[in-house]
């Protein structure tokens, strides 16, 4: 039976393992390339922009033009990185159940020696065998490119869903959603179709909201700094988070309001009352008293780049647990399929 699942699926096998050779050759090239680059933009004479002698005025200039384009080439492993785990999961689960009973080779199958529940735990394990094996190379080399590339912080919302694990447990759920589909709808297209639905709409509302309640929220209030420069007075927040944490939150709350991000709703009505005070920019001084008068202060709502690991179990967990739920409906979904 492995070797009739490979050579039913052996195309998609292939196009995805060429798919991830290219995207990890892809990653590599590009990690190291911006990290060499980093290195010398950072390194003498330009010391990253830092003062540096008029001479080197334009070789500076060219070496931050070079730096950050090769940042910014990084974009595509940012876009591709999730693809090809969460697409062979859809595909891998509507041809375990539905492709089957389209062709009618499960009917073959099932009529024969072997139990359905056989049948169907054979197929699962070949299928996200094969997507394990593909998935974890690709999961390694993403967050290795995080780490060379610094392209954005491995906790923030780029950075977190294309690494860690996260590829790995969102293809085990893309792939438990059509195998489960599959055996209602018995079409494989209409069944890629509804799993692409929920793929696009769960995993977004994971992000928005339920995230940033998986692990504590840290905060931390932004003081107004007086700087005067040229003959004008301004202000300059100060204290913000460290620049590898996550950011949820950034604005008015009542002072003592705690960790708990706030809804639109209840922050409109402080931001009406701020947005009354004196420019901070203009006066700086009467803003702050004004902001004191309110009993506001504002603050910035986070996670901290500690809390990575805590937040990929629990929320890749949250897949798992989903993905053996919906197997474990698709297994007697099969055993009810009639003959």
């Amino acid at each position: 039976m492995t070797w009739m699942a490979w050579r039913l699926q052996r195309s998609v096998y292939l196009f995805f393992v060429a798919v991830s050779l290219l995207l990890i050759a892809y990653a590599v090239v590009n990690g190291l390339h911006i990290e060499a680059l980093r290195h010398q933009w950072l390194g003498q004479p330009c010391h990253g922009g830092n003062g540096f002698a008029a001479q080197y005025q334009t070789r500076c200039q060219t070496e931050n033009n070079q730096y950050l384009n090769a940042i910014g080439s990084g974009i595509y492993v940012h876009w591709f990185a999730a693809l090809p785990t969460a697409v062979l999961g859809l595909l891998l689960g509507a041809n375990t159940v539905a492709g089957e009973i389209d062709r009618n080779t499960a009917r073959t199958a099932w009529t024969q020696s072997i139990t359905r529940g056989r049948w169907f735990a054979t197929k699962i394990a070949v299928g996200l065998g094969s997507l394990v094996l593909l998935a974890i190379p690709l999961c390694v080399t993403v967050s290795w490119w995080l780490t060379a590339s610094r392209w954005t912080p491995r906790i923030s919302t780029n950075g977190f869903t294309y690494a860690g694990w996260m590829p790995l447990t969102t293809g085990v759920f893309a792939f438990a959603v059509t195998v489960t589909v599959g055996t209602v709808l018995r079409r494989p297209g209409w069944t890629i179709a509804v799993g692409l639905a929920v793929m696009v709409v769960l995993p977004w509302t994971m992000q928005t909201d339920v995230r940033t309640n998986l692990v504590p929220l840290r905060s931390t209030t932004l003081t107004l700094t007086t700087v005067t420069k040229q003959g004008e007075t301004f202000g300059i927040p100060t204290g913000r988070a460290s620049a590898n944490a996550w950011v949820v939150f950034d604005g008015f709350v009542p002072v003592g309001a705690g960790n708990t991000l706030v809804t639109w709703g209840q922050e409109t009505p402080w931001l009406d009352a701020v947005n009354k005070c004196p420019s901070n920019v203009t006066g700086p001084s009467g803003y702050a008293a004004c902001l004191r008068r309110l009993g506001l202060h504002e603050v910035e709502l986070y996670v901290a780049d500690s809390e990575y690991w805590a937040l990929q179990l629990r929320e890749g967990g949250l897949y798992l647990a989903g993905a053996v739920l919906l197997l474990g409906a698709g297994l007697l979904l099969v055993r009810r399929q009639d003959t």
